[in-house]
Order: C-alpha cells, then structure tokens, then sequence
C-alpha cells in the first residue's frame, strides 16, 4: 500500500536479474494504494504482465495496510511451488529464482530459507519455503496488529513444525531500500504508533502461541478480498 516510490527502483532490476529462470513469476499486490500505482504499472509493466512474468492483482477494500493479510493475499495468488516473500523494497540479486530452485532440489520440500545477515536488517521478511508447508501452517497469522514480527512469526512456527530451517547469508542476496520508523507503519491503523510498539505487541502473542502449541495460523480461515487481476473490471475467484 503506497509503496509505488519503492517498486520503480525494485521491480524491473527484480525481474531483469531472473528473467533467465523460466518458472518464475511476480505476483504484484496493489492493496488499495493511493499513488496511482495502477496508472504506473500499466506504463512500465505491461510488457512484462502480457508475457505472464508479472502478475497484477488490486483489490479496493482495505483502508489501512495490514501485513499478514498482504501477504497472504499475495502467497495465495501465486501459482508456483515454491512461494517468496518480496517485500515491495528489496533487491533479489542475479538468479535469486535460480538459488532458491537449487536449495529445494538438494534439500526437499519441507525447507525453509531465510535470506538475512547483520546488518542487513532490511531483509528479514525475504523468505521462502513451499506453497504447499506455506497452506499447512495457515500462512501469515491475520490476528497480529498491522505490522511487525509478522514474518519471525511464520518462520518460527515453520520451525517448531519440523521445517528444515536455513539462514542464506550470500550478500548478492540481501540488497535492500532503508525506510525510516514512519515509513514503516504510516498506512498502518492510526498510522500513529510505533512500529516497533505493534513489532513488540506481536512478538509477545507470536511466542504466547508457540509456546502453548498453536502452530497453525487462521484456524478459521482468512479474510478474503474482492480482486481484479491485470486491469480487468471482473473480480477474479482466487479461493
């Protein structure tokens, strides 16, 4: 939401450095922006959204960001395998597609990779494991507050589920865009409170749950959106 002034400096580079990965796609999320990302995306992405490469789907519904549903919105769309997380502000590096297709061939389905290395704080969400694990564990938990630890979330539980876990530190990897503590959590809620104040609120209910074994996010299904994929004007069924 409103992070157009990060993808005209990320998504291209993204798709240039994998675009040699056949089996690779982008899902793009507009999650109701307000900076004419649709206008934007038409301009620059058409090519790549006619070839099947970028995938682009709105939904007008959401009056404030709410991470763990973005994601999961994103997660559910895509139609590979082998699901990972971008945030709208990172860099993959060259053949990120490529790395990440060699690591579940030699190591199996239930992985988990984690793709971070201090300092390099502004990687922490870029993970990526199978869709199939991803379904399992019920994705991103919707019952956190707006932002913050939503991703340690998934992959702790991802751990103590039994997933074989990996930290990536291959600084080709790990490039990112620094973003202030406002820009974080300013289309979040009130757009008010800190982010670290919500990042420390779902930390302590992301390790309430885990400790009395409450793996699996959304027992009661997740919320879902009225989306239009690549500029139709019919709502597109993704569930």
């Amino acid at each position: 939401m409103n992070r157009l002034f990060h993808l005209k400096n990320t998504l291209e580079k993204n798709i240039i450095d994998n675009q040699d990965y056949k089996n690779i796609e982008f899902v793009v999320i507009n999650y109701n922006s307000k900076d004419h990302l649709d206008v934007w995306m038409k301009e620059h992405m058409q090519k790549y959204i006619e070839s099947g490469l970028v995938k682009y789907y709105k939904t007008n519904e959401p009056q404030s960001f709410h991470a763990s549903k973005a994601k999961n919105l994103s997660h559910l769309l895509a139609e590979g395998e082998i699901v990972c997380n971008l945030d709208g502000d990172n860099f993959t590096g060259k053949d990120f597609a490529f790395y990440i297709n060699y690591m579940f061939n030699k190591y199996g389905e239930n992985l988990f990779l984690h793709f971070t290395k201090k300092p390099f704080w502004g990687t922490e969400g870029r993970m990526a494991l199978s869709k199939n694990n991803f379904l399992k564990l019920g994705g991103y938990d919707e019952d956190l507050l707006p932002i913050g630890h939503e991703d340690h979330d998934l992959m702790n539980r991802a751990k103590a589920f039994g997933l074989k876990y990996f930290k990536i530190e291959i600084e080709n990897f790990l490039k990112y865009l620094s973003n202030t503590e406002k820009e974080k959590a300013e289309n979040c809620a009130d757009g008010a409170t800190s982010f670290y104040v919500l990042e420390k609120g779902n930390q302590e209910k992301s390790n309430g749950n885990i400790k009395n074994g409450k793996l699996i996010a959304n027992p009661s299904g997740r919320e879902k959106f009225t989306i239009y994929k690549n500029f139709s004007s019919e709502p597109y069924t993704y569930y």
